[in-house]
């Protein structure tokens, strides 16, 4: 089968569906029956670029890639890459006999040319969010304009347009593929489309590249001696990223031997300001900005505990990074968390309250056996229910079943 993978996030990768298809473009490369070709842009992250030959390098040469146009770290770049989806996907699909188009949402790349598509080709879509929940999330912060990522600016002004936008492009797709069950249970209450929507398929981790630290491993972050707690996600408001910054002077006021990373693109002047506002001392911090795919292993290694206080969430591949890699970790109840996390088994749940989140950090720093017994259990979870030779095993499925649907229709419309 012939089947075009539409990546807007793919190498380097700066998010959760970079992750995804990444990974899912990886194992589904050695699958004789499989011939993968990816669309994407020529994505940069500073000065981070990869080559069409370096993406193929990347990925032993088992795939075909399509780079239509480039981008940098923008919400608007998607815009472009719509556009140029609609210019060169018609061709790309008639010249390689594309016989399935695999799309993501909440970008919804693909959506011009759905909007004027002559022909039918089949198509499935994950649902990684969707733009309702993203604003909800966004809203739930209560957080200043000038502290929100550009993305979240104009995920707020748009919103509008981008909701009858979605409401159309969801009712496009063949299947919908959520990833929790959180995600199904919210498309099916708000967009009526249980029609469309296939079996719930969980986002998976390679638990042999995501491992716990080992004797031989060198840490990321070497040079600091304090027990690291680790944000590592996009620096936005949604993310949690500013309630921890303003959850630290709490932390330091019960143990200041610790020290806080934010690994992450986005605004982080914004977070910058927010940490001095609050007289969060230098020393006691890192911002590392993006941090590259090959180096996340290594920073889940070095840290003591990841916190990750959403506002919302589906399933976050950053989260189930950290358990798969033995850290413990401390997160809120919301969307498709509950789902992995079981608090006070495998890690902890806060509320989004400053402190509320410095009281379940303060309480790891402070009882080394908790925090062990959190990790083993969190890694346990992940391998047990959450790998990728799983996710892509049913996403094969789910290829399959659109197939022949697709075929017996066109069967029937024959008759």
């Amino acid at each position: 089968m012939r089947v075009v993978l539409i990546a807007p996030e793919f190498i380097p990768n700066w998010g959760g569906i970079g992750t995804y298809c990444i990974e899912l473009a990886r194992y589904l490369s050695v699958q004789n029956d499989i011939e993968l070709h990816v669309v994407a842009p020529l994505r940069r992250m500073g000065s981070i670029e990869y080559s069409r030959s370096k993406i193929l390098g990347y990925f032993s040469e088992r795939i075909h890639v399509h780079l239509l146009g480039s981008a940098d770290e923008t919400f608007l770049y998607n815009a472009g890459f719509q556009l140029n989806i609609w210019r060169y996907l018609p061709q790309i699909l008639k010249e390689q006999r594309i016989e399935l188009i695999h799309s993501q949402h909440a970008h919804m790349s693909d959506i011009l040319f759905q909007l004027s598509a002559s022909h039918h080709v089949p198509s499935i879509t994950t649902v990684h969010s969707t733009v309702r929940n993203q604003y909800e999330g966004i809203r739930a912060t209560h957080q200043s304009w000038s502290e929100m990522d550009a993305s979240e600016k104009y995920e707020l002004l748009l919103y509008p347009w981008l909701r009858v936008a979605e409401e159309f492009y969801l009712r496009r797709s063949d299947n919908l593929i959520p990833v929790s069950e959180w995600t199904r249970d919210y498309i099916r209450t708000n967009y009526s489309l249980e029609s469309r929507t296939s079996q719930v398929i969980y986002n998976g981790v390679d638990t042999e590249r995501f491992r716990p630290l080992t004797s031989s491993d060198i840490p990321f972050l070497e040079k600091i001696a304090e027990p690291i707690i680790l944000y590592a996600s996009r620096l936005t408001v949604a993310r949690g990223a500013h309630l921890l910054a303003r959850a630290i002077p709490l932390i330091l006021s019960e143990n200041r031997k610790v020290h806080f990373v934010f690994a992450g693109a986005g605004n982080i002047e914004g977070l910058h300001e927010t940490l001095r506002s609050c007289r969060v001392p230098r020393e006691n911090y890192t911002l590392l900005g993006y941090v590259d795919y090959d180096d996340l292993p290594a920073l889940y290694r070095s840290a003591y505990a990841f916190i990750m206080p959403s506002s919302w969430e589906n399933l976050p591949f950053k989260l189930l990074e950290a358990m798969s890699s033995g850290v413990p970790v401390v997160t809120t109840n919301v969307g498709g968390i509950p789902e992995v996390v079981q608090n006070g088994i495998n890690g902890l749940f806060t509320s989004r309250n400053e402190n509320d989140l410095a009281q379940r950090i303060v309480e790891l720093l402070e009882d080394e056996a908790l925090s062990k017994r959190l990790g083993r259990n969190a890694r346990n979870t992940v391998q047990e229910k959450f790998n990728w030779n799983k996710t892509a095993t049913q996403t094969k499925k789910v290829y399959e079943h659109t197939l022949a649907q697709d075929h017996s229709y066109s069967k029937f419309d024959k008759s």
